[in-house]
């Protein structure tokens, strides 16, 4: 079990001090994820008939702060611990398993992309710190390395340096997640002042029975956290952290969007007791915002015609979909395996996608086509992942209880299967016409490693959601009986994931150039509408803004400083003076001496 944390330091120290050259630092990268994924499976066959999880924990920061008050308060500890339990080793073969086949993308895709090693010494990073995440059970180390993935994650998407669209889309991946992690320190900084403790073994039995602690602080806690899974997520409409580093390498933006997933579902799987006993605000507040992400991203990715862009907001909304499911508890092993499969779905989509652009030196469907016919392992690929990332939460929808949630999970993944099979279809089907500079039959199917890369992410997303739908696998991964969903409700959202598909061939089988002209035209259209609202917010709120800090800043905190500068010289000068002090008490006692005697006067009348 050591090796799972032991592996990724050792693999990041080597790689960072001693590797200089590409094949090297490929080599110790991939051979640092294999030790990894041996080490989760040998745990998993060691714990495999143990239903209680494993736990360590070793002492790292123990000081005194107080020796008076509150018992809990007088000490401040932080513990590294290890918490593995089955629904950990299932998160960590799945993003061990997007490592390993962005890593064997890259070998081969990218020789000579700009800075291997440092690539390498960042997914490494990253690779270290995500195992943090999913094992870790005290607050503050879980924090620190959601933190270091987010630190990593911003390096990886910005790793081409030198070129503008890199730097915007870098620094909109450093900003905008930003919100969400500050988001969990607050959560972590609110329970450590309610309960003196952030050990998520120990708070739990705490929760209801902590006097002083009531409601209220439980749901701005639960609400922080789910803020935090949220951001980190990706859902609409703080889809642009990802949406925006398109250019990437595309090895680099499956990896991060893959990866992101399956932290914020281990994330909030660790908190949904925080969720339940904050009362109905909490999960109803969850289910209405995952359930708009769920519609609302596909139904954008339905808009426009850049491949990446699209596969990005259709899949959002099938990890929506599957947080959804995690939120409630009868459902959380199926919604974690759906979610498994949405990740790795989207990863192998993304990649194949992106072979798909390589060859065809255009990433707008319009231009695009024929893969089907040139492109066979591609193509094959690219329909695997897409059906990975469509039926992956479909399984955990049956789990549910029926209520106003099923009207959001029917309609997303409805929407999901549409704009997913969308991009697929608009790839694999309809002719490659000639292009200036591009002649369509010099397209040929690429390496075949990449094939197998891809189809690596993507095959194992679609096993992971046909297994979701095994009762056995999913009351074994949560541990304890649940009530098993009839084999017409699995019929009933299947059907609809098989609506969505059968409508996006109708779509782009019989009329895909009219179908990707009219998205084509909405893309424009609403990126019409975007600039025109930057325009009329620049104009009316962020220039007057402006104005006014320039104004503040340059002309009245001055004047302030020069006022009250003169003032504090001129109270100087008089209070050097002994006799004017004389005078002005004199005249206060007896102006007070003439108030007090009016005042009196007036009462005896």
């Amino acid at each position: 079990m050591p090796l799972i944390l032991l592996a990724p330091l050792f693999g990041f120290v080597v790689v960072l001090t001693g590797v200089r050259g590409r094949r090297a630092a490929s080599n110790v990268t991939i051979l640092t994820a294999l030790v990894m994924l041996a080490a989760a499976l040998l745990v998993g066959w060691a714990r495999f008939r143990q239903n209680t999880p494993y736990r360590i924990a070793y002492q790292w920061i123990n000081e005194p702060v107080s020796f008076t008050g509150d018992q809990r308060f007088q000490g401040f500890g932080v513990d590294l611990s290890v918490r593995i339990d089955r629904y950990a080793l299932a998160a960590l073969a799945g993003a061990l398993v997007i490592f390993l086949a962005a890593l064997a993308w890259h070998r081969v895709a990218a020789p000579r992309e700009p800075g291997q090693v440092r690539y390498h010494v960042n997914v490494l990073l990253l690779m270290l710190s995500v195992a943090g995440v999913v094992v870790s059970t005290d607050l503050a180390e879980l924090f620190a390395f959601w933190a270091v993935s987010g630190i990593a994650s911003y390096l990886l998407l910005g790793h081409r340096w030198g070129t503008e669209s890199s730097a915007r889309a870098s620094q909109v991946a450093l900003a905008l997640p930003f919100l969400g992690d500050m988001a969990l320190l607050s959560a972590v900084g609110v329970l450590y002042s309610r309960f003196g403790s952030i050990d998520l073994d120990k708070l739990p039995p705490m929760l209801l029975s902590t006097p002083g602690v009531g409601l209220k602080s439980l749901t701005a806690v639960a609400l922080l956290l789910l803020v935090a899974v949220f951001v980190r997520a990706c859902l609409w409409p703080l889809t642009a952290w990802q949406t925006a580093s398109v250019e990437a390498p595309p090895s680099l933006l499956a990896l991060v969007s893959g990866i992101w997933p399956i932290l914020a579902g281990s994330l909030l799987l660790r908190v949904l007791p925080f969720v339940g006993a904050a009362g109905p605000q909490a999960p109803r507040a969850a289910g209405y915002a995952f359930g708009i992400a769920a519609v609302a991203g596909p139904l954008l990715g339905l808009v426009g015609t850049e491949l990446r862009r699209s596969l990005l907001l259709a899949s959002s909304g099938g990890v929506a979909l599957a947080l959804l499911t995690v939120v409630y508890p009868a459902s959380a092993a199926a919604g974690l395996t759906g979610l498994l499969a949405v990740a790795l779905g989207r990863a192998g989509a993304l990649m194949s996608g992106s072979a798909a652009v390589a060859a065809m030196r255009t990433a707008d469907l319009r231009q695009m086509g024929a893969a089907g016919r040139i492109m066979r392992g591609t193509a094959v690929a690219l329909i695997i992942g897409v059906a990975a990332f469509s039926l992956g939460p479909a399984a955990a929808a049956a789990w549910r209880p029926r209520a106003l949630a099923s009207i959001a999970l029917a309609a997303g993944l409805f929407l999901v299967a549409l704009a997913g099979f969308r991009v697929a279809f608009a790839v694999v089907v309809g002719p490659l016409r000639r292009r200036r500079a591009f002649e369509p039959g010099r397209v040929r199917e690429v390496q075949f490693s990449l094939v197998i890369a891809a189809l690596l992410a993507g095959g194992v997303g679609f096993v992971a959601a046909l297994l979701s739908f095994f009762t056995g696998w999913v009351v074994y991964l949560g541990a304890r009986s649940q009530d098993v969903p009839s084999v017409g409700t699995y019929v009933l959202y299947v059907a609809m994931v098989l609506v969505g598909a059968a409508a996006a061939a109708a779509a782009f089988g019989l009329r895909k150039d009219r179908s990707l002209a009219v998205a084509g035209l909405l893309g424009s259209r609403l990126g019409t509408g975007w600039a025109t609202a930057e325009a009329i917010l620049a104009r009316y709120v962020w220039r007057p803004g402006l104005g006014v800090v320039n104004g503040v800043e340059g002309i009245g905190l001055p004047a302030a400083e020069r006022g009250a500068g003169r003032a504090a010289s001129a109270a100087g000068r008089i209070a050097g003076r002994p006799l004017p002090w004389i005078t002005v008490a004199a005249v206060a006692a007896v102006v007070l001496a003439v108030v007090v005697g009016v005042v009196t006067a007036g009462g005896r009348l």
